[in-house]
């Protein structure tokens, strides 16, 4: 009897290819782009810190060379510095500061 049960079971088995699901594919193909897009915001980030490294250059130009906003420029640039150790109020300081050097 436990033959013919085995037997029956593995004959009504279903078998999916889950790699050619239209939604896995859909899900595969949204990461991939989320991937690229946080993979070209940390090329940004590094720019940022390069630039901003060199000390020659306004914010403006910097946010113009890395193509984006001057507000997500300063959010980067503090965020940057926190990470380096400074406290929020003396990275707001620091850029302001640098700020005013290209006026």
């Amino acid at each position: 009897m436990e033959l013919i049960v085995k037997t029956e079971v593995e004959a009504m088995t279903i078998h999916y290819d889950i790699e050619t699901d239209g939604l896995f594919l859909k899900g595969i193909e949204e990461g991939i782009e989320k991937g690229i897009e946080q993979g070209i915001e940390l090329e940004k980030q590094v720019f940022v810190h390069k630039l901003w490294a060199l000390q020659e250059f306004s914010l403006e130009k910097i946010a113009l060379l890395v193509d984006v906003s001057p507000e997500r420029l300063v959010e980067m640039l503090r965020a940057y510095l926190q990470a380096e150790g400074q406290s929020e109020a003396e990275a707001v300081r620091i850029i302001e500061a640098y700020r005013e050097r290209f006026v």
